[in-house]
């Protein structure tokens, strides 16, 4: 998908896949390369698992919100981020 740049849009590269909103951010659209006879990246396949279970059970996305917020008032411990992690931490 590729926008105006006078309208402060975004241009995906033809190689990228991207869950985007549209509709006034009440809809959302999938976007995916063409990757001919390529299978989709493991991330790619994801994205579209999402975008399939937002339009088949928008209750479970709805409890997964709620979660992710109670996540967060809780402080849930995570565990390491990104910037933690180094070879040392392998198994």
């Amino acid at each position: 998908m590729a926008q105006d740049s006078d309208n402060g849009g975004t241009v995906i590269p033809p190689t990228e896949a991207a869950i985007l909103t549209s509709g006034n951010m009440t809809d959302l659209e999938l976007i995916l390369p063409d990757l001919g006879d390529s299978d989709l990246p493991e991330i790619a396949i994801f994205l579209v698992a999402c975008a399939m279970r937002f339009h088949s059970d928008p209750n479970f996305v709805q409890e997964q919100l709620e979660w992710l917020v109670q996540a967060h008032d809780a402080e849930v411990d995570e565990g390491m981020k990104p910037d933690q992690l180094n070879s040392a931490n392998d198994d």
